[in-house]
């Protein structure tokens, strides 16, 4: 089982993180690092992580890690605080951390832990096969083993799709910041439908999206196959 995935490393309050993130890399695992809470929000929109890691103090800190779980329900959440703060380790617990880390835990450990998480979720997925972005192949990874290519645009749609289970997302929402007329952006998105509709054709792929009449796009219900084109404009 593969036990690596991709790490998001959020620097708050300051702390410096370039030697984490170069460490982690020397244990085979693929890390990205942002500066800012907003950055790493506007970072999941897009782009998959398996797990985010903050390290340091924000007052904001509890909003945070909530926004995180509900921007990216499947990704992991780890705190690291900098001195030995329980109260705010149950803050942050409370809030939906996954596992908040000892400010002194050597690589070692981390490695440990984060590889513990990545095992969980494989459990999770094994258990209820399901769509997923594979961020570093730049995939759709279906459960009976659909691969489909993606672009960048492609994996940022199915993204939005992914966070949102269960959820009719209207087509001016997936793209805000592509274009001024909300209706530009609503075409685009149709457009970008289309064509992946051809290409998962043309590796008999039964694409997981419906089409919502009016309003959107939602992720096909699990064991909904062949329904894709049903209530389509």
């Amino acid at each position: 089982m593969q036990e690596r995935g991709y790490v998001l490393v959020v620097q708050l309050g300051g702390t410096a993180c370039n030697k984490f993130v170069h460490t982690l890399r020397q244990f085979q695992w693929e890390v990205g690092l942002c500066r800012s809470p907003e950055g790493v929000l506007a970072r999941l929109r897009s782009e998959p992580a398996d797990v985010v890691v903050l390290r340091g103090m924000d007052e904001n800190l509890t909003e945070l890690i909530a926004a995180l779980r509900r921007a990216a329900p499947t990704c992991s959440v780890v705190w690291q605080s900098p001195d030995d703060m329980p109260q705010a380790r149950i803050a942050a617990l409370d809030a939906g951390a996954h596992v908040c880390v000892p400010a002194q835990a050597n690589i070692p450990e981390w490695d440990a832990v984060l590889r513990n998480l990545i095992r969980c979720q494989h459990s999770a997925t094994d258990a209820m096969p399901r769509w997923r972005v594979d961020g570093r192949a730049r995939m759709l990874a279906g459960p009976a083993g659909e691969r489909l290519p993606l672009t960048n645009t492609e994996r940022a749609f199915f993204v939005s799709l992914l966070n949102a289970p269960h959820q009719c997302l209207p087509r001016e929402g997936f793209f805000p910041d592509a274009a001024r007329d909300p209706m530009d952006g609503a075409r685009r998105v149709d457009v970008l439908v289309s064509r992946l509709r051809s290409k998962a054709r043309r590796l008999n792929i039964d694409l997981p999206v419906l089409a919502v009449r009016g309003w959107g796009y939602m992720l096909m219900p699990q064991g909904a196959a062949g329904l894709g084109a049903a209530g389509q404009d």
